[in-house]
Order: structure tokens, then sequence, then C-alpha cells
């Protein structure tokens, strides 16, 4: 199935072939910028994250229906980031960044599993997850790395670094975020040492990805800085579009799919 939203609250699903299975809408949010939260599929439920000055909540919609099975609000002030699937000692959560909690939720359920008050202003960035933590950041505030156990607890911060939009991206090991002012920056992801940074003229709002032991940086004139995953700076490769983009590319099957701001484009070794 393929799911999308619209900033008008109209949410819809379609099969592979393109036909429609439903359509609702969940209304139109009170917030500064409307909605911008991506939409989550886990196993049978499209879950949905609304943000509004008068509520700020998480929806468990039912794939194959359409109805909504449950919905959990949440605390504090509307954001702009999207849920995170994270998975903590065999234990799946969703992670949102929020203002000023992060918190996690059973996926299945939406109940609250945990939350940390450790954000503020306007937070945009998703959260980046590993196998033990979950690292939340936004600009003119701070990164944070956060264990979500039952006793949850902020392990490492820092304010060095901050993006305004890009999420950042983790390994076990390293930690990689990229800014609105062209820096990108690697972190020791269990320490919070700062391991190298690197200045590139163009700012960032697509969030890097990980493949293959590397890490892809898209900048908003579009093109890709291809960096090796470790804890020196290596620069693998540069390719241009020819056109801005602001987002996120997306792997699949080998391939890279990449949204310009004119034309959709799909990369491949072949």
């Amino acid at each position: 199935m393929v799911c999308a939203i619209f900033s008008n609250g109209n949410l819809v699903c379609f099969d592979l072939d393109g036909k429609k299975k439903w359509m609702k809408n969940i209304g139109v949010p009170e917030s500064s910028y409307g909605y911008t939260s991506s939409l989550l599929i886990y196993k049978d439920l499209l879950l949905v994250q609304f943000d509004s000055n008068t509520k700020i909540s998480l929806l468990g919609i039912d794939l194959e229906s359409g109805d909504q099975k449950w919905e959990t609000l949440r605390h504090g002030r509307a954001v702009w980031s999207s849920p995170v699937l994270g998975n903590f000692k065999g234990k799946p959560e969703i992670v949102i960044n929020g203002n000023p909690y992060v918190s996690g939720y059973d996926p299945l359920t939406g109940n609250l599993l945990w939350e940390v008050e450790c954000m503020s202003g306007d937070v945009a960035p998703s959260v980046a997850v590993n196998s033990t933590m979950a690292y939340a950041v936004t600009d003119y505030a701070k990164l944070v790395a956060i264990k979500p156990d039952n006793g949850v607890s902020v392990v490492w911060e820092d304010n060095t670094y901050t993006p305004d939009v890009s999420s950042p991206v983790a390994t076990d090991q390293y930690l990689f975020v990229s800014t609105g002012n062209g820096d990108i920056a690697c972190y020791n992801a269990l320490k919070g040492d700062t391991l190298w940074t690197h200045y590139f003229q163009d700012p960032f709002y697509a969030s890097p990805l990980i493949a293959d032991d590397m890490v892809y940086f898209l900048d908003r004139s579009g093109k890709t800085h291809i960096v090796k995953v470790g804890a020196t700076f290596k620069l693998v490769a540069e390719s241009t579009l020819g056109e801005a983009a602001d987002c996120s590319p997306a792997f699949s099957d080998s391939k890279i799919y990449i949204r310009g701001r004119k034309n959709i484009y799909c990369i491949s070794k072949n």
C-alpha cells in the first residue's frame, strides 16, 4: 500500500496498482507551518503525528480500512518532526522529537513508554536511532543522546552543530549531522566526542542517509557528497543533479531516488 497526507488534512491510501482503498480528512492543524510530519507504517497500522496549536497527538489508523484504532494525546507544543521507528532490546518503539519532550510510544497501542524534557524552539528534525539510543536535536538548542531504558536518561549532549531542518543519522558507533550553515559533523555515538567536521559551501535541508558504509549528504544546490563511515573524514565522491533539492534521498534495491525541485531522479550503478 501507499499512503500520503496533504496540507488540507486529506489522508489517502492506494494499492500498488493506483486504486484508492480509502480516504479521510483528519483536519488542518493550526500551526506556523501547517502539516509537515511524514507518515509511518508499522505492521497493520498507519501512524500519523498530528501537531496543532490546540492539540498534539499520535494516531494509529487501520491500514486496511482507514478506521482510527487509537489516539494518544502528547504533552507540549506543536513541532514539525516525524515519528521514527526504533528497536531497543528487541522492543519496537515510536520515538518523536517534541517540544519540550522527546518521547517513546508503543507502536501497537500508542501507550506512552517514556519521555524526557530536553528540547525547545522550532523543532523540525526527527530523531536518529541505533540499537541502544535515540538522538534528538534542534537548532539554537542542543543535540541530545537519550538511552530509552526503564530509567530513561540523557547520556550526553552538545550544542556545537545543530541542524534546523535536516535530521541526524546514526550507527552504533557514529552519529552524523548536517546543518543549515553547510557544516557536517561526525560524533562518537556512545560518548558524544566530535570526531571530525567539514564545511561545504551550500546548506543542507535533506537528511543524511547511510548505505553500504557510506553517508550520503544532499545539499540544497542538488549536490550529493558521499563520505566514508568512519572516525576520520574521507570524501569518496560528489555528484550534481543539476537542480536544487531539499528532499531526503530514498534507497531501495541498489537504486537511489531523489526528488529535485522540478524532477524525480532514479540513480543506479548500472
